[in-house]
């Protein structure tokens, strides 16, 4: 044994890795490799022997900031979402990536969980899914339109004819109508696929809109719990994308908690390192640094849909389309970022990736 391994702390820290079924490693204050467990021999591709005594980054390669933090003693803790790493001369990989405190000697146990393929991210080209869904879209926009606007005509009629208790209700059901129709024209726009305009918007204008609409609808024992970064850059996106998809996402969470009293649907925004994501449009990886996730305290989605739970027409609601996922994965592919559904312990999360506003970029 090398003098380097031979500084490792007494206690038995091979079992206690070893037995991780995540790829972990054990690295002293410097980033040197001390010990490597199993899986992640079998992640990196490369032997125990040819790890230990090395710097992590000589090993794994990473982003530059990561690099530089795993050489500092000082950095005793570190949380990648979804970053990038190159491990035993393969291609990239995707890890979450989880460094924090061993013992009392500046050693630092480093997990790496592999995470979902850029195909569940919803990040590529609309693909199959989405032509279907723009097919069910166009359909649908055509059959609904005519008797949209012949409800709005009788309502502008009776209007005329009515007291003014009579006229509130009807000019709510033409801007209810309003509504729809725009609805409608959204659904047409997914089905020529073309991209929506873009541009930088405060995220919380349209978080603040969809919790408004949500909170009207008043469902029964659902308690709303906000946790949000007030620090965030603009986004590149749309403000009315942003709210169909939060409004989807929060309806979503606060049907299937059912009524029971205990539920809780929660909104989180941070701003996370090492997600990118190549949408192929010729600009290579595009960061993906703005999460906003939607979670609910519900049964979750059962097992043998999760795959294709961004899939038009997949759905577990008795009077459900299964259209509303597939809209919100196209919205977000739409903004140049993607979204991912986890199941998290008790909890079911989508979180929605985008990347900041950059000066001069436009749709």
């Amino acid at each position: 044994m090398s003098a380097l391994t031979s500084s490792i702390p007494s206690f038995d820290h091979d079992e206690l890795i070893q037995s991780h079924p995540v790829p972990t490693l054990l690295i002293d204050g410097g980033g040197v490799v001390l010990f490597v467990n199993a899986a992640a021999e079998q992640l990196c591709n490369m032997s125990r022997s040819a790890m230990v005594g090395r710097v992590v980054h000589d090993v794994i390669h990473m982003d530059r900031n990561y690099r530089q933090r795993m050489s500092d003693a000082a950095t005793s803790a570190l949380f990648a979402h979804r970053t990038e790493i190159s491990v035993g001369g393969r291609k990239a990989v995707f890890v979450d990536m989880q460094m924090v405190p061993y013992g009392h000697s500046g050693h630092r146990i480093l997990a790496l969980v592999p995470s979902q393929s850029d195909s569940e991210l919803m990040g590529g080209a609309i693909g199959r899914s989405g032509r279907a869904a723009g097919a069910a879209a166009s359909m649908l926009a055509h059959e609904i339109k005519n008797p949209l606007a012949g409800i709005k005509g009788a309502a502008q009629l009776l209007a005329r004819k009515t007291d003014a208790a009579g006229e509130r209700f009807t000019t709510l059901i033409c801007a209810e109508v309003d509504r729809i129709a725009t609805l409608i024209d959204q659904m047409e726009h997914f089905s020529r696929g073309q991209p929506i305009a873009c541009g930088p918007i405060n995220l919380y204008q349209p978080i603040h809109q969809a919790m408004e609409t949500a909170r009207a609808r008043q469902f029964p024992g659902v308690r709303f719990a906000e946790d949000f970064d007030p620090s965030l850059p603009l986004v590149h996106g749309n403000h009315d994308a942003m709210v169909q998809i939060l409004l989807n996402l929060v309806t979503n969470g606060c049907e299937a908690l059912g009524g029971r009293d205990d539920g809780v649907v929660r909104l989180t925004t941070a701003y996370r390192h090492g997600l990118s994501i190549d949408n192929g449009d010729g600009r290579g990886r595009i960061a993906l640094p703005i999460e906003v996730s939607v979670s609910d305290n519900g049964p979750g989605v059962p097992a043998d849909i999760r795959g294709d739970l961004f899939d038009p027409f997949v759905t577990t609601k008795r009077e459900g389309r299964g259209l509303g996922l597939a809209l919100v994965a196209k919205l977000a592919r739409d903004m140049g970022g993607t979204v991912q559904h986890i199941r998290d312990g008790d909890w079911t999360r989508f979180r929605v990736h985008l990347p900041v506003a950059q000066k001069g970029r436009s749709a």
